[in-house]
C-alpha cells in the first residue's frame, strides 16, 4: 500500500502549485522553528539574567556614590554636568548591581534605573560624594521596564584577566521605558542633545496627579521663583528646570500650563492648567546648557553705559560650532585661558573690550583677549570670517584706541576727541591685531550699533553721527548730513590699507522731524549668497522725510516708526539704494536688529508699544499687543526682483510689561531667532526651557517659524531665560545644525547653568552665553504596501518615507520589530544603510545619519507572509540624543488557501482508475487561481490528471477539481491468474491538515 500526501507550495505571484511530495517533513519544519524560538528565548533570558555570583556596588567601577558630574566639576553647583551625561544606555548585563535595569555612566559619575527609583552618583575630585535618589511614590512596583530604540554600538566590560568574567556586546538603547508606573503614565528617560530628560506620558483620560516624585538624601527641596527645582546636597545642588507640558496636536505641540509644586518634604507634584483629557500629554523637564562669563568688575552694558545696547555683548558662530562673543568689561581679571598669548593681556582704561572664542561645547576657553585704550570702550558687534579671525566694531572715546594692526588704517587717529566708531580684526588665535581703525568726524560724536560681514570678510557697520564731516565715499548715496542726527552705514576692507581700506561710506537721514530729529537703536545684516551683497540696516527715526524707495509703508504712522533699508553699495552712484520703507504704527517703533536669509529676505526685530503695528502672514505667532510700556515684534520683508518691498510676516512677541527685542538671526528654514529682555510676568512663551520670570528682568529666547500655518505650530518656540537679579539677551546667532546661540548681560547670582565654563558670578554684573539645541521635527509616512491585497509566500514591501521639516538634523535612526508572522527578506535606505535583524523580537536599524533641512529619507522593508490575515508593519524614527520619536504603520491583507480530498482514501483493482475530489477553499479573499500537480511520488505504472486545473480565481469561493489516478492492470502469472483478475492499490490521501499549513516544503 502506498500513502500520498499533497503539500502545497506557493509558485510565483498569480498562481499556487500543489505537488505531491514527501511525508512528514513539514511537521519537522514547524517542528524544528518553534525549537529555534525557544532556544532564542532562552538564549535571550540568559543574556540578561546571568549576573553571576559577584556582588556588585550601586555604581561602575572606581565610583561612589553621588550627582550626575563629573568628578573634575566644580562642586559648588552640580546642575552643570547634567549636559555631561552619555546619550546611551546600557542594559545591565553583570556589570552592575543586580538590582540595576538599565545604566548610563561616564568618568567619575553614574545613573542607575533600577525597579523603582532612579539613582544619580558622583565622585568628586576632593573625595566628596553625593547621591540623589528619586522614587515615584504610590506607583506600581511592578512596571515593565524595557530599553527602546536600539543604538548600532555595544558596550563592552574585559575587566579582569577570566574571560568568563568580561561583559561582551552589552546592548545599547536611546531611551528606557517604564510602562504603566501610575495607571495610564508611561515615564520615559532619554538623552537629550547631551542632556538627561525624562518624560512621563499621560494617556488620554490618565490622571497626572496621581504623579508624586520622592527624593532621598537631598538635605532640602526648594523652588525657585522661576519654578526650577533645586535638591540641596551635601556638595552643592542639583537643579531641575521647569517642566515642559505639550499635547500633541497633530504635528503641533500645544504647550500647557504647568509647574512643580512642593508636596511634603521632599516630595513633589505636578500642577496643570486645563487641557484636554482626550488626548496624550506629555510632561517633559528640560535641561539646557549655559554658562557665565566675566571676572570680578563688569561685563554688562547696563551696568557699564547706564542705558540697554542691541549687540552689547555680542555673538557669533562658526560652522565647527565655536561661539565667539564681544562686550564691554571693567574686570582686571577677565578670564583669559593659560597658554595663550592674547593680543592684549591687561585692560588700560576705564572699560575695555572683552574678544573670546568658546569651544562648541561651551566648557572651554579658546582664546581670550582685552581691546581698548585708556578711555571707555564699548562692542556693537562681532563676527568671525572663513578663516576664524574674528572683527569687532563697537564705539571707543579712547584716544589711543589700538591701530596699530598689519594692514595700515582708514584712520590710525580719530578727527576729535569724543566718542567715535571703530573696526577691528583679529587673527584666528586672538594674539594678532590684522587690521583697526577709527571712523570719525571732527565736529561730533559717532556711535556704532552694528556690523556684519560679507563672504570676502568686508565689515559692514553702522550707528548715529551728530558729525558734519563724518567719511563719506565719493558717489555716496548721501555725501552730506540733512539734520544734526543722521544714521550712518560704512564698508570697510581689512586686506586693504590706509584709505582704501573704506570701500564705501554714507549717510541715511532726513530733515523733517522735531528738534532735529530723531535717531535711535539700529542693526545691520549681509546677504552672504553673493559677492555684490545687499546690506540691510534698520533703525527707529522720527523723520517724516527718510528717502523712501519702493516701500510697502511709504510714510511715518507717527511719533517713533522703524524703518528698513536695502542697499546695494557696489551699484552705481544714485542706484545704490534698493529700498526703503517706514515700519510702525501710531506709537514709538525702533528696529534693533535686522538678519537676512538665503533668498535675501529681510527679518527685523525691535520694539513698539502700536496697537496697530503693521500685520501680515499666516501662523501669526502673537497677532495682538499684549498691553504693557513696549511689546517686541519680529516683521519679514520679502526679496522683490523689482517694484515694491512687502511685509510677508509680522508678530508681537510680549506681555504686559516692558519687552524689547534686541538682536535676531534666521535659520534655513525661515525661522527668526530673537532675543532681548522681558520683565513681564506673562511673557508669550511656547514650549519653553524655563516657563516663569525668574526676577525682575528677564532674558528671552523665541523661534519664530514665518513659514508657519497655525499660531501654535511646532516650529515656535519662546521661553524666559534669567535668575533672580536682571538679565538681558544682547545677541543672537545660529549655526549650520539650527542651534541658537544667545549672548547677554546677567546681574543675577542664579542664572541657570548648565555644563559651564564659569559657574557662577564673578562680579556685580558677568556677560552670559547659552546654548539651545537645534529644532528637531522629523515626520515618517507609510503609504499602502506594495501589494496591499496578496497570498501567502509572496513578498510584500513597506515603504516609509521620513521628511525633516525642522533644523538640520544628525543621528537619525530607522527601527523596525518585525511582525511574528512574515519572514525578513531585505530593508534598504537612501540615504543611508540598515543592518540585519537582531535581538528578540526581532528589530532591524537602519542608520540614516544626517537630513538637511527639508530633505527626505526613503526606508524600504521587504517581508514575506507565513500566515493569513492582517500583515501589518510600523517603522519608527528617532534621533539620538534628542528624544524624538515619531512612528507610522501600514498594513497588507493577505490569503491562503486549504486544499482537501474526499474520499481520504480508495482501493482499486490494478488497472481501474481511483477517482478523488479535490476541494481548494480560499482562506481570505484569496485574489489567485491554484495549479494543481501530481507529477511527482507516483508509484510505478500509475499516472494521474485533473479535470480542471488551475482552479479558477478563489473570490467567488470554494473550486474543486476531479483527480483521477489511473493504474495498470499487470500481467498474472499461471498462480495468480486462477485466483485474481489483478492486483489491488491501495491510495490514502490524508491531506486535509497538513495542507491547511501553507508552508513550503520539498524532498
Amino acid at each position: 500500500m502506498r500513502r500520498f500526501f499533497f503539500l502545497s507550495t506557493k509558485s510565483g505571484n498569480s498562481e499556487e502549485l500543489v505537488r505531491l511530495n514527501c511525508p512528514r517533513l513539514e511537521a519537522t519544519a514547524l517542528q524544528t522553528r518553534v525549537l529555534i524560538a525557544l532556544v532564542m528565548l532562552v538564549f535571550t533570558g540568559a543574556s540578561v539574567l546571568g549576573f553571576g555570583n559577584k556582588t556588585w556596588p550601586l555604581r561602575g567601577a572606581g565610583e561612589k556614590p553621588g550627582t550626575f558630574l563629573p568628578a573634575e566639576a566644580d562642586t559648588s553647583n552640580h546642575a552643570q554636568h547634567f549636559a555631561n551625561l552619555p546619550l546611551v544606555f546600557e542594559s545591565n548585563q553583570g556589570q552592575s548591581n543586580p538590582i540595576v535595569k538599565f545604566l548610563t555612566h561616564g568618568s567619575g559619575y553614574g545613573l542607575f534605573l533600577t525597579q523603582n527609583e532612579a539613582v544619580l552618583a558622583l565622585q568628586h575630585s576632593a573625595g566628596q560624594a553625593s547621591t540623589v535618589r528619586m522614587s515615584l511614590e504610590g506607583a506600581n512596583p511592578n512596571s515593565q521596564i524595557a530599553g527602546t530604540n536600539p543604538l548600532l554600538g555595544k558596550s563592552n566590560y574585559l575587566i579582569g584577566n577570566d574571560p568568563a568574567k568580561w561583559h561582551r556586546n552589552v546592548p545599547q538603547f536611546a531611551q528606557v521605558r517604564y510602562e504603566n508606573v501610575y495607571p495610564g503614565i508611561d515615564l520615559v528617560y532619554y538623552g537629550n542633545q547631551g542632556r538627561l530628560e525624562y518624560d512621563f506620558k499621560v494617556a488620554p483620560g490618565a490622571d497626572p496627579k496621581q504623579i508624586a516624585l520622592r527624593f532621598s538624601e537631598p538635605e532640602k527641596v526648594e523652588l525657585t521663583p522661576g519654578g526650577a527645582l533645586v535638591l540641596a546636597t551635601t556638595a552643592g545642588d542639583v537643579r531641575l528646570e521647569a517642566p515642559r507640558v505639550y499635547q500633541e496636536i497633530g504635528e503641533e505641540q500645544r504647550p500647557i500650563a504647568g509647574r512643580f509644586i512642593l508636596l511634603a518634604t521632599n516630595r513633589v507634584g505636578f500642577e496643570l492648567g486645563a487641557y484636554d483629557r482626550s488626548r496624550a500629554l506629555i510632561i517633559d523637564p528640560v535641561l539646557t546648557y549655559s554658562t557665565y562669563l566675566g571676572g570680578s568688575g563688569d561685563e554688562g552694558c547696563s551696568a557699564i553705559t547706564l542705558s540697554v545696547k542691541p549687540g552689547c555683548p555680542a555673538i557669533a558662530v562658526d560652522s565647527a560650532g565655536n561661539a565667539y562673543v564681544a562686550g564691554p568689561t571693567t574686570s582686571p581679571d577677565f578670564p583669559i585661558p593659560s597658554g595663550t598669548t592674547p593680543f592684549q593681556a591687561s585692560p588700560r582704561g576705564a572699560a575695555d573690550i572683552f574678544v573670546t572664542k568658546l569651544n562648541s561645547t561651551g566648557t572651554a576657553l579658546i582664546f581670550a583677549t582685552y581691546l581698548g585704550g585708556t578711555g571707555a570702550d564699548v562692542s556693537a558687534g562681532v563676527a568671525a570670517d572663513s578663516g576664524f579671525n574674528v572683527v569687532v566694531a563697537g564705539t571707543t572715546n579712547s584716544p589711543d584706541f589700538p591701530t596699530n594692526g598689519t594692514n595700515a588704517a582708514f584712520q590710525p587717529t580719530p578727527l576729535s576727541a569724543g566718542t567715535h566708531a571703530f573696526v577691528s580684526k583679529l587673527d584666528s588665535t586672538g594674539s594678532k591685531l590684522i587690521y583697526s581703525t577709527y571712523i570719525s568726524g571732527s565736529d561730533g560724536g559717532d556711535n556704532t550699533t552694528g556690523l556684519a560681514l560679507d563672504v570676502r570678510g568686508r565689515a559692514y557697520v553702522t550707528g548715529t553721527t551728530t558729525a558734519t564731516n563724518f567719511p563719506a565715499t565719493s558717489g555716496a548715496f548721501q555725501a552730506t548730513p540733512k539734520a544734526a542726527h543722521q544714521f550712518f552705514m560704512s564698508k570697510i576692507d581689512p586686506t586693504l590699507t590706509g584709505l582704501a581700506s573704506l570701500a564705501y561710506s554714507t549717510y541715511l537721514g532726513g530733515s523733517v522731524g522735531p528738534s532735529g530729529g530723531v535717531t535711535m537703536g539700529g542693526g545691520i545684516a549681509v546677504d552672504t549668497s553673493s559677492t555684490s551683497p545687499g546690506v540691510f540696516v534698520t533703525g527707529g527715526t522720527d523723520f517724516t522725510d527718510m528717502p523712501v524707495l519702493n516701500a510697502s509703508q511709504g510714510s511715518s504712522a507717527g511719533g517713533i516708526d522703524a524703518f528698513v533699508a536695502k542697499f546695494i553699495p557696489t551699484n552705481a552712484s544714485g542706484t545704490e539704494l534698493i529700498y526703503l520703507t517706514y515700519l510702525g504704527g501710531s506709537g514709538t517703533d525702533v528696529g534693533n536688529g535686522v538678519a537676512v536669509d538665503s533668498g535675501g529676505s529681510a527679518y527685523v526685530t525691535g520694539s513698539t508699544d502700536s496697537t496697530n503695528f503693521p500685520a501680515a502672514g499666516t501662523g501669526v505667532f502673537q497677532p495682538a499687543n499684549a498691553g504693557g510700556t513696549n511689546d517686541a515684534f519680529l516683521a519679514k520683508f520679502n526679496n522683490p526682483a523689482s517694484g515694491a518691498v512687502a511685509l510677508t510676516y509680522s508678530t508681537y512677541l510680549g506681555g504686559g510689561g516692558n519687552d524689547v527685542g534686541l538682536a535676531v538671526a534666521v535659520d534655513s528654514l525661515q525661522g527668526a531667532r530673537v532675543t532681548g529682555f522681558t520683565d513681564s510676568s506673562n511673557f508669550h512663551t511656547q514650549a519653553p526651557v524655563q516657563a516663569s520670570l525668574g526676577g525682575g528682568v528677564d532674558a528671552f529666547a523665541a523661534r519664530i517659524d514665518t513659514t508657519a500655518t497655525t499660531a501654535t505650530a511646532a516650529g515656535h518656540y519662546s521661553t524666559y531665560l534669567g535668575g533672580s537679579g536682571n538679565d538681558r539677551g544682547t545677541g543672537i546667532a545660529v549655526d549650520p545644525q539650527g542651534a541658537s546661540y544667545i549672548a547677554g548681560e546677567t546681574a543675577s547670582s542664579n542664572f541657570p547653568t548648565h555644563n559651564p565654563f564659569q559657574s557662577g558670578p564673578s562680579g556685580s554684573s558677568d556677560a552670559f552665553v547659552s546654548k539651545l539645541g537645534a529644532i528637531v521635527n522629523l515626520s515618517i509616512t507609510a503609504p499602502a504596501p506594495t501589494p496591499a491585497t496578496t497570498g501567502v509566500g509572496n513578498q510584500v514591501s513597506f515603504t516609509y518615507t521620513i521628511t525633516n521639516s525642522g533644523d538640520l538634523t544628525t543621528g537619525v535612526t530607522f527601527s523596525d520589530v518585525l511582525p511574528s508572522n512574515a519572514t525578513f527578506v531585505s530593508a534598504s535606505t537612501s540615504p543611508g544603510s540598515c543592518g540585519t535583524p537582531t535581538g528578540s523580537p526581532s528589530t532591524v536599524t537602519c542608520s540614516i545619519g544626517t537630513l538637511n533641512a527639508g530633505a527626505t529619507a526613503t526606508v524600504t522593508v521587504v517581508l514575506t507572509p507565513t500566515v493569513a490575515g492582517s500583515l501589518g508593519n510600523s517603522g519608527t524614527v528617532t534621533v539620538l540624543g534628542s528624544g524624538f520619536t515619531a512612528t507610522a504603520s501600514a498594513s497588507a491583507t493577505v490569503s491562503d488557501f486549504s486544499i482537501s480530498v474526499a474520499p481520504a482514501s480508495a482501493t482499486v483493482t490494478a488497472g481501474t482508475p481511483a477517482t478523488y475530489t479535490v476541494t481548494v477553499t480560499p482562506v481570505g479573499a484569496f485574489p489567485n487561481s491554484v495549479s494543481l500537480s501530481c507529477t511527482s511520488g507516483l508509484p510505478a505504472a500509475t499516472s494521474c490528471a485533473f479535470t480542471n486545473n488551475p482552479v479558477p480565481n478563489l473570490t467567488n469561493g470554494p473550486q474543486s477539481s476531479v483527480l483521477n489516478v489511473n493504474t495498470t492492470a499487470r500481467p498474472p502469472t499461471t498462480a495468480a491468474k486462477s485466483r485474481s483478475n489483478g492486483l489491488p492499490y491501495a491510495i490514502w490521501l490524508p491531506i486535509g491538515a497538513i495542507a491547511l499549513l501553507g508552508l513550503p516544503v520539498a524532498c
